[in-house]
């Protein structure tokens, strides 16, 4: 695949994305968490992704709290305070106070991420704990946002099936390349979508290769537009060399080729995100 990082390659598109759902940003400042899977090799400011998003003709963006940073969520919130083009998730513990919660939503936070492919032991989410967590998200109209797949995301999904909150599920429910539609991952993913309060994303294109536009078509076939998400995952941590952001835009024009399709993507974005 050829790496482009301009839109000349889509030039006459009709529709572009309206919404880049999943962004990370952060700083070399900023203090890595004890457990952090990978080390910051370099930063991605806002100010880089504001430009990008400027370059690519995409007026909205959402930032995916990056997991190397624990809690520590001060440079998205300062961010999400001086930019109404932005929204974010964070990490918080389930017990974080409901004041703080609020204070994040109007700060423009919109959910909480839970990237959990790395941690072998996950928490019990029929607990009243966390049980009593879902609850404060649903009334403050905010969502989880679950980075997980193969075997382990159905049970988890299935867990949150009757929870009240909302639900969005990262990087096409994280399939391995190798299996692409027939992963575990991907499938729960598309089931999950059944109680009408889940998305996922088409996040993460890169870690799909060739690979991924067929994905991202078997995603839409299967759930509408609706419940479908468009996101780059820029910065593209660990990606292979050369990855540009017009890549992931051209992987999302492949697999989805009928402009108003796009269209309504991105409207299920607006609605989810922003309100509108």
């Amino acid at each position: 695949m050829k790496s482009t990082d301009s839109m000349s390659d889509v030039t006459g598109v009709a529709e572009l994305p309206l919404v880049d759902t999943h962004a990370h940003i952060y700083t070399t400042a900023m203090p890595v968490a004890k457990d952090a899977w990978r080390k910051v090799e370099k930063p991605a400011p806002v100010e880089d992704f504001l430009s990008t998003l400027d370059a690519h003709h995409i007026p909205f963006g959402v930032i995916a709290a990056a997991s190397m940073f624990g809690e520590y969520n001060e440079y998205t919130l300062q961010s999400l305070r001086a930019s109404p083009r932005l929204r974010g998730t964070v990490i918080v513990g389930p017990t974080v106070d409901p004041y703080i919660l609020r204070r994040m939503r109007d700060d423009g936070v919109v959910g909480v991420r839970w990237v959990w492919f790395m941690q072998q032991e996950l928490p019990d989410l029929r607990s009243a704990e966390y049980r009593l967590f879902l609850a404060r998200l649903a009334d403050l109209d905010m969502h989880v946002q679950i980075l997980l797949g193969g075997e382990r995301l159905g049970p988890v999904l299935e867990a949150l099936s009757d929870c009240p909150a909302k639900v969005v599920v990262d990087h096409f429910g994280f399939p391995d390349p190798e299996l692409g539609t027939r992963c575990p991952g991907f499938q729960a993913a598309v089931r999950a979508v059944d109680n009408q309060r889940t998305w996922v994303k088409m996040a993460a294109w890169h870690r799909l290769g060739d690979t991924a536009p067929q994905v991202g078509a078997a995603l839409l076939a299967a759930v509408g537009t609706d419940r479908v998400l468009w996101g780059s995952d820029w910065p593209f941590v660990a990606a292979h060399e050369g990855y540009a952001y017009g890549e992931a835009v051209r992987s999302f024009l492949d697999a989805v080729p009928d402009p108003l399709q796009r269209r309504k993507i991105s409207e299920t974005a607006l609605r989810l995100y922003f309100g509108h």
